[in-house]
């Protein structure tokens, strides 16, 4: 091979091990954050990525407004980052990997489909990653300084009920019948129709229909309906009445109401359970293996016949002190409440029985089952989202003042895109 072709094979060899690195080599910085910089290809990757929902947000937008419209956000996210660097918030690697796993089984895909999805999009996997813990650390910024510092008060619950007429009780049909003691004129002396009232409750309306004749007195069967048909004094006396039950009197502009409850069905009911359960934990020491342990719960299992004695037994010999104090009662707990193994041998385990030795990372327990309830939790459920809203309203706009501040105070310098 002659010199000449030899210096053309080593110029190739160097142009195409270059050519890669073009892009990166004609980069430059956009913005300055601090002591960090944005770089051009960052806000055109980002651009280029945009999730559908932005980019209709965006669609009115001309190219320039976009461009700054994504640099905004790219720089309030390094703000974020360096308030999170400085709070010493990490994400590891464990956690990001648990979130990757979920973000795969939403759509029904494995790690590695997801990884080849990504990159068949056109992205750089890596850097997909790398915006995934991103944003996970921001999130735990604003959770551990914002949302988990937020209280919320049982009247601001009230009020956000009041404001927005919200029904703590679920989407509710009524089968009702009604009885009417037409007062429009606004003649009849209260105290009669708290006694048509009391009668009604002890002999029903046909007897009160029957038997006050010189008052006007209609009765209705409205048959069955939606609560949100029902006039709000009507759905206020409902609250808590239960199926073949009379309402409190009613008073409107036409008279006094009452209504009988012939059926109710919650079509938005939530029923969980509650267990009312006693244990005995036994944790391992240096002195003692688990089978030592297990062979003591056994033995005391195999010599408890009632709740009295199970109560004795978790006095003596608990390790659990709070509940061991008080024969090893929890009271009534529910399932998420509990590790999970704790709750799968709860569940399992009859009313009145002791349930065999089993291990949690708090120790061995035996349990026993003093009862099981039903309890329709849509209240709380409702109540709860609410204080859950007020409290995502509260933090966002703390959050949103704290990033203002981080803005104003930070050095940020642009630079011609």
């Amino acid at each position: 091979m002659n010199t000449f072709l030899k210096i053309f094979l080593m110029l190739l060899v160097m142009v195409s091990s270059i050519a890669p690195y073009a892009n990166e080599y004609n980069d430059r910085i956009i913005a300055i954050v601090n002591d960090k910089v944005i770089l051009k290809s960052e806000v055109q990757e980002a651009i280029d990525y945009l999730p559908p929902e932005v980019v209709k947000d965006l669609q009115l937008l001309n190219d320039k407004e976009i461009i700054n419209k994504v640099l905004q956000s790219l720089i309030d996210t390094n703000l974020l980052l360096q308030a999170a660097e400085r709070f010493g918030i990490k994400i590891s690697d464990i956690a990001l990997e648990n979130k990757l796993v979920e973000l795969a089984n939403n759509q029904k895909l494995t790690i590695n489909e997801l990884r080849n999805q990504v990159v068949n999009s056109g992205q750089n996997y890596i850097k997909y990653v790398e915006n995934i813990r991103n944003k996970m650390t921001i999130e735990t910024l604003f959770v551990s300084q914002f949302y988990s510092r937020m209280n919320v008060t049982e009247e601001e619950v009230e009020n956000f009920i009041e404001r927005e007429k919200i029904n703590q009780l679920g989407n509710m049909d009524y089968d009702l019948i009604e009885l009417v003691i037409i007062d429009e004129d606004k003649t009849l002396d209260p105290s009669i129709a708290n006694n048509i009232y009391q009668d009604i409750i002890i002999h029903g309306f046909k007897y009160v229909q029957k038997n006050y004749q010189s008052h006007k007195i209609n009765i209705n069967n409205l048959g069955k309906i939606n609560q949100e048909k029902l006039p709000d004094i009507f759905l206020k006396a409902l609250n808590n009445k239960l199926d073949d039950q009379y309402t409190d009197l009613i008073s409107s502009s036409k008279g006094y109401h009452v209504l009988k409850i012939l059926d109710s069905v919650n079509k938005s009911s939530s029923i969980v359970n509650e267990y009312k359960v006693r244990h005995i934990l036994l944790k391992p020491n240096v002195m003692s293996k688990d089978t030592e342990i297990l062979e003591k719960l056994i033995n005391m299992r195999n010599s408890i016949k009632n709740v009295d004695d199970f109560s004795l037994y978790a006095k003596r010999h608990s390790e659990d002190k709070i509940s061991g104090f008080k024969g090893g009662d929890l009271g009534y707990v529910r399932t998420k409440s509990l590790v999970k193994e704790f709750a799968d041998v709860m569940m399992k385990t009859p009313v009145e029985k002791i349930s065999d030795p089993f291990k949690t990372r708090f120790g061995w327990h035996i349990l026993y089952i003093e009862n099981i309830r039903s309890i329709d939790d849509t209240k709380t459920i409702v109540r709860t989202n609410i204080a859950n809203t007020i409290r995502a309203e509260k933090a966002k706009r703390e959050r949103d003042e704290w990033v203002a501040k981080l803005k104003r105070q930070a050095y940020i310098e642009i630079k011609e895109f």
